[in-house]
């Protein structure tokens, strides 16, 4: 089934797609904002990027984007221009988006923060919230998303399938435009430039991942470098493990081990307590004894 119509991607096969053609043309205008910044970027010099999205310990689903430029071997004569480029980017995201934007562009190295959170009372909300998110077609960096969620009283599963393609937003947008020598300069720094989607989930064992992942207090972590020739995927299932009380409890291993550990000392408990009783028997009985 497609869906289509009401709706800004579109799902095909349980998956969903972005840059449906009707609303292409109203991307176009956000990709062109976009792609002036990334002029401004890469011609720049030395600039990190990195975009941030994912569930937070306290259930905050989040995405943000975070730019760094050393303008420190770059003419003066382009500063100006670039700091412009920052302050349209960032009041952008603010006034249309509902992000929350810090800028630097006083001191070197300019800097952006936006981040856009949504805050969840629950772990099923938070995968929604993110799901709305990554699905947004007027801020995510993201082209597919296969995103599902299934929870149960004692384990929740998730798996997350993402794809970012840099080079085709980057030809939706009017860089042809550029003069010869610019564009060349254009696509070289394209070549060498860098950057990081890290992705963070709420997770105590990892079953499948496209890249590395470093968990740590019952969060998932993943790093996957970002590309600006050519497509992007990457790919997380998990599963959060509940103890009685609700509380991550870790693997399912560690959960096993746990009960045998409460259930060794039950055990021991019980074993103690009798041994008392019958101690304490004993003794009522050698006083009678003797009485």
């Amino acid at each position: 089934m497609i869906r289509e119509a009401g709706g800004r991607w579109f799902e095909a096969g349980g998956r969903w797609f972005c840059f449906t053609p009707k609303r292409l043309m109203k991307r176009l205008k956000t990709f062109m904002v976009i792609s002036l910044v990334l002029l401004m970027i890469f011609l720049a010099g030395c600039t990190e990027i990195e975009i941030s999205a994912g569930i937070d310990a306290d259930l905050t689903a989040y995405l943000s984007y975070h730019i760094v430029i050393d303008v420190e071997e770059v003419d003066s004569r382009y500063h100006n221009t670039i700091k412009r480029a920052l302050n349209e980017i960032g009041w952008y995201y603010q006034e249309e988006y509902n992000f929350v934007v810090q800028l630097n562009i006083e001191t070197n190295p300019y800097s952006v923060n936006m981040s856009r959170r949504m805050q969840n009372s629950s772990l099923e909300q938070a995968y929604q919230s993110l799901k709305f998110l990554l699905t947004n077609e007027d801020i995510t960096p993201l082209m597919t998303l296969d995103m599902a969620f299934q929870t149960s009283e004692r384990q929740s599963k998730y798996i997350l399938s993402a794809t970012t393609d840099i080079p085709y937003i980057i030809s939706l947008s009017n860089v042809e435009e550029l003069s010869p020598a610019m564009l060349q300069q254009f696509k070289e720094a394209i070549e060498t430039g860098e950057g990081n989607i890290t992705l963070t989930l709420p997770t105590t064992e990892v079953y499948d991942s496209s890249h590395n992942v470093n968990v740590q207090n019952n969060q998932a972590i993943m790093v996957v470098p970002l590309s600006f020739t050519d497509r992007t995927d990457f790919e997380l299932t998990g599963t959060i493990n509940f103890l009685r009380d609700g509380t991550p409890g870790g693997s399912l291993n560690e959960i096993v081990q746990e009960q045998y550990r409460l259930r060794s000392f039950a055990v021991l408990a019980c074993i103690a307590a009798l041994g008392l009783f019958v101690i304490t028997i004993l003794i009522i009985i050698l006083k009678r004894k003797r009485a």
